[in-house]
């Protein structure tokens, strides 16, 4: 279950028109090359990431405290009905299903945060190798650059030894 907050859709269509007006605006003046324009669409994209992921992880926060808050308060009531029904005699079972119930709750509870756990560092090592990927396609055109230049310095080595 998602937060609240605006949808994808909203997103989206939200963006296009942000960069439809800086683009506008841009085209006025001196153009936009690509790189620009790709340099801002990238930002807004991750700036509205971003802002999807803080609020995720907002709602996540308030809905595991719920759970907790929920697994202990049942788990207590159970432990001392337990114990209040052992001390008088009487049959306790409503007092330890409660018991048993908020343990449920709070070992899926924890079960959950260790998910959360096991997903971040799941995410962190996606970003460690996404970010490997572009220092290795950076080198790559790096390298082009270079051969090219090369080739072009052969070419006209090359010419000039024809001319002589």
């Amino acid at each position: 279950m998602a937060g609240p907050g605006p949808s994808p859709e909203q997103q989206a269509d939200y963006l296009v028109r942000k960069l439809e007006q800086t683009i506008r605006e841009r085209r006025g003046s001196d153009g936009m090359s690509f790189r620009s324009w790709q340099a801002i669409a990238r930002e807004e994209i991750a700036n509205a990431l971003r802002d999807a992921e803080r609020r995720r992880r907002g709602w996540d926060r308030v809905v595991t405290r719920l759970i907790l808050t929920t697994a202990a308060t049942l788990t207590t009531i159970g432990f001392w009905g337990a114990l209040v029904a052992i001390d008088r005699g009487r049959s306790g079972l409503g007092a330890i299903v409660a018991l048993v119930a908020g343990l449920a709750l709070l070992f899926a509870a924890s079960d959950w945060g260790l998910a959360r756990l096991s997903a971040a560092h799941a995410d962190r090592r996606r970003r460690e190798r996404l970010s490997a990927i572009e220092d290795l396609d950076l080198r790559i055109k790096r390298m082009e650059a270079n051969l090219r230049r090369k080739a072009e310095q052969l070419e006209e080595q090359v010419e000039e030894a024809a001319r002589r």
